[in-house]
C-alpha cells in the first residue's frame, strides 16, 4: 500500500469519526470510523505510526473543536485545534506501539485501553478538563442500547467498547487482505487474528442486544395517570444573551445582579414563554442560566412565586445569590404553592465567571422532595464534572433540573457536545433530567438516556417532555470512576508486560 493511500485512509477515519459526533450524528458510524486508520497502522512499521495518524488527528480535531476560536482568542483557538489533533495522533501511536509488542488476544486490548485511559485522564485533569471534553463515547450519545454501559463504568467503559469494536473489525479486514502484505513489511505482529476478532464482535453484539431488552418501554400519555413515577418537564430556550433589546436595558456585567430593568425584561420574556405552555400543565418548568435577579430581591422573586402558583408548577430559575460563602450563580426552585423550595449554588464555575466575581458553590448536595420524586438542582457547567450529578444521585436525587447557558458567540457546534454531557450524566446515574438553555439544546431526558423533548439551537421556544424516575442506584453511582482508573492501571500494566 502506497504511503499516499495510507495518508488518505487516515484522513478518511478523521472524517468518519467527525460525522459520528454530536451535531453530525450519522448513526452507528463511530463503531467503524477508525477501521481505515487501524488497517493503515497495522500494515505499517511502528516508527511510521505517528505521521500516518496525523491526518486523522488533525481532521478529527478540526471537525469537533471548531468552536475553540469562539471561546478563546482566534489565534489560541486555532493553535489548540492543531495541538489536540497532534495529541490524538500520539495516542494512536502509543496504541500501535503496544499492539506490536503484545501477544495473542492482548493485542485486541492495546488501543482500547490506551485510548480509554488517556481520554479519562485528560477529561479530569486540571485546566484542560474545562474545555477538552470531546469523547469517543459521545459518538453513541443518541444510541440508548450502548449508553447503558455508562451506568456500569461511565464514559471510559463506553469508549473502550467502541474502540474495541473498531479494532476487531479492522482485524477481520486485515485477515481478508493478502497475508503476505503485512509479513513482507515486517509488521505481522500487529494483527489480532480472525478468531479473536469474531469472538469480540459477538460479545459486543450480545451486550448491545441485551441492553436493548433491558431498557424499559417509555411510558405513554395513556399511562401517565396510572404511573406515579411519570411526569412532565418544560424547558425554556430564551435567547436572552442574543436579545439586543434586553441587553440594552443594562447588560449583566458579572459583578452584581442584573439591573432592575434587565431583570424585569428577562422575567417578562420568560414568563411569556412559560404561559405559552400553560395548557400542557407541566409539573416542572426550567428556565435558562440568565442571572435573572438577586435571589433575595423580593420584588422579582415574588413575581416568580406568583407565576409558579398561577401555573401550578415547580419553576427553577437562575439567580445571583450573595451568600456568606460569596457571590454564587444559583438555581432556585419554587413550589406550585408559591413558596421557595430551595436553592443550590453552581459548583463548577469557569475561570471567566470567577474573574467576574463569582465563587464556586460549597460542595453540598441538598435534595428537595416533590410528589414526582426527589429533586436535585444544578447550573450549566455542573453537568460537565462527573462527580456533581453523581453526588446528587447518592444523596437521593431522582430528578435533576439544571439551568444552562451555551451561548458562545451563538456557536452552533458547541451546544451538541455540551448537551451530550446531560445525556451521559442522566444515564450514568439513572436520573431524569430537565435542562433549560439560553441558546443551546434544551432537553428532557429519561433515566436511560432517551431524549423525550429537544429544543433547537439559537431558536427561542419552549419544549415539554415526559419522563419518569427509576429505582435504585447504578454501579457507577455507587463506585464512581472505577473503570477509568482501571484503564489507567491497565495501561501501565500493558507497558510493563510487553514482550521484550
Amino acid at each position: 500500500m502506497k504511503k499516499s493511500t495510507k495518508l488518505l485512509l487516515s484522513a478518511l477515519s478523521g472524517i468518519l469519526l467527525t460525522l459520528s459526533m454530536p451535531g453530525f450524528d450519522v448513526p452507528f458510524i463511530g463503531w467503524v470510523a477508525l477501521v481505515p486508520l487501524l488497517v493503515v497502522i497495522s500494515t505499517s512499521k511502528p516508527k511510521d505510526h505517528y505521521l500516518l495518524a496525523l491526518p486523522f488527528g488533525v481532521i478529527f480535531s478540526i471537525g469537533v473543536h471548531n468552536w475553540y476560536p469562539n471561546i478563546f482568542s482566534p489565534a489560541l483557538g486555532y493553535f489548540l485545534i492543531l495541538a489536540v489533533g497532534s495529541f490524538y495522533a500520539g495516542v494512536v501511536q502509543l496504541g500501535g506501539w503496544l499492539q506490536s509488542r503484545l501477544s495473542g488476544w492482548m493485542k485486541l486490548l492495546a488501543l482500547p485501553v490506551a485510548w480509554s485511559a488517556i481520554e479519562f485522564v485528560k477529561f479530569i485533569a486540571p485546566v484542560v478538563e474545562d474545555w477538552w471534553f470531546v469523547l469517543l463515547a459521545k459518538s453513541a450519545w443518541r444510541f440508548p442500547p450502548a449508553l447503558q454501559v455508562l451506568s456500569v463504568g461511565g464514559f471510559p467503559a463506553l469508549s473502550f467498547v467502541i474502540m474495541l469494536a473498531n479494532v476487531a473489525i479492522a482485524g477481520l479486514v486485515l485477515e481478508g487482505l493478502n497475508p503476505s502484505t503485512s509479513s513482507r513489511q515486517g509488521v505481522k505482529g500487529l494483527q489480532v487474528g480472525k478468531r479473536a476478532s469474531l469472538i469480540t464482535l459477538s460479545l459486543i453484539a450480545l451486550l448491545l442486544v441485551a441492553n436493548s431488552f433491558f431498557i424499559p418501554k417509555a411510558p405513554s400519555n395513556t399511562l401517565r395517570q396510572a404511573q406515579d413515577n411519570t411526569f412532565t418537564i418544560a424547558a425554556l430556550t430564551d435567547l436572552v444573551n442574543q436579545d439586543a433589546e434586553i441587553m440594552a436595558t443594562g447588560e449583566f456585567d458579572g459583578t452584581k445582579a442584573n439591573s432592575p430593568e434587565t431583570s424585569q425584561a428577562i422575567f417578562d420574556l420568560d414568563a411569556e414563554l412559560t404561559r405559552s405552555i400553560a395548557d400542557q400543565n407541566p409539573n416542572f418548568i426550567v428556565w435558562s442560566e440568565n442571572e435573572f435577579a438577586d435571589a433575595d430581591d423580593t420584588h422579582f422573586i415574588n413575581q416568580l412565586k406568583d407565576l409558579a402558583a398561577e401555573m401550578k408548577s415547580y419553576i427553577v430559575a437562575d439567580v445571583v445569590w450573595h451568600a456568606d460563602t460569596g457571590m454564587h450563580d444559583t438555581a432556585l426552585m419554587v413550589y406550585p404553592s408559591g413558596e421557595e423550595v430551595g436553592r443550590r449554588a453552581k459548583i463548577n464555575t469557569t475561570s471567566g465567571e470567577e474573574d467576574a466575581g463569582f465563587s464556586p458553590g460549597p460542595g453540598v448536595y441538598p435534595v428537595f422532595s416533590s410528589p414526582y420524586g426527589d429533586v436535585g438542582l444544578a447550573v450549566c457547567w455542573d453537568r460537565h464534572r462527573l462527580y456533581i450529578v453523581r453526588e446528587l444521585a447518592r444523596s437521593g436525587a431522582e430528578i435533576i433540573l439544571m439551568t444552562v447557558d451555551d451561548d458562545f458567540n451563538a456557536s452552533t457546534t458547541f451546544p451538541p457536545f455540551h448537551a451530550s454531557d446531560g445525556v451521559f450524566r442522566a444515564t450514568e446515574n439513572r436520573v431524569a433530567m430537565g435542562l433549560g438553555t439560553t441558546s443551546g439544546i434544551s432537553m428532557v431526558i429519561d433515566p436511560y438516556g432517551r431524549i423525550t423533548a429537544e429544543g433547537e439551537i439559537n431558536q427561542r421556544g419552549v419544549i415539554v417532555g415526559e419522563t419518569f424516575t427509576a429505582e435504585g442506584q447504578t454501579l457507577y453511582t455507587r463506585f464512581g470512576d472505577w473503570f477509568g482508573w482501571l484503564m489507567v492501571v491497565g495501561l501501565v500494566g500493558l507497558v510493563l508486560l510487553r514482550d521484550k
